[in-house]
């Protein structure tokens, strides 16, 4: 038996996000090195958006998550992945009639604010896969995947488990990794 001293595989070279990208020094909460635009058109950042923290400022938008985001942010994850209240709210384990008084009340309170930042989460990584292309992001989470036991990202998303999957899933695929 021989052994090696060197490593086992080289680490590939280049960038791995579309061009007219930069990558931001600084890891996210899921493990994910942020992209940032280049040009001043920047790409909308889901959780940006929906947290009402424009800077990506993560203590700012844990203050608003904990304080319960806006009713609205669930009608932009509608328009944003293209889903009915319905199904969202199976994602989000929310009840169609939590969702109506939350609708009446305004806010959502700070567990539900929650989930909502990990489906923005979610989309977001998954937009960055598709290299921007945020159509082809979409049908993605709606398509069923044999390595998620053939459930669509959409459908395993629904806990933080399920949804550290898909963003594992989404990793890989990232960087070339299929096993």
């Amino acid at each position: 038996m021989s052994t090696t001293s060197g490593p086992i595989a080289k680490p590939k070279k280049g960038a791995a996000l579309a061009s007219g990208y930069r990558v931001k020094r600084g890891v996210d909460s899921g493990g994910f090195v942020a992209a940032t635009a280049d040009t001043p058109k920047s790409p909308k950042v889901l959780l940006n958006q929906v947290t009402g923290v424009p800077s990506g400022d993560r203590s700012k938008m844990l203050i608003n998550i904990r304080q319960g985001l806006p009713f609205s942010v669930i009608e932009t994850l509608e328009q944003e992945y293209g889903a009915p209240r319905k199904e969202l709210a199976d994602v989000l384990s929310i009840a169609i009639s939590t969702l109506t008084r939350r609708k009446k009340e305004g806010r959502l309170h700070p567990d539900e604010s929650d989930r909502v930042a990990r489906l923005a989460r979610i989309k977001d990584a998954s937009v960055a896969m598709m290299q921007g292309n945020d159509e082809a992001a979409v049908e993605w989470l709606h398509s069923p995947q044999e390595l998620l036991g053939n459930e669509t990202p959409m459908e395993h998303i629904s806990t933080e488990m399920g949804a550290r999957d898909v963003e594992d899933l989404i990793g890989r695929i990232r960087h070339g990794v299929f096993s």
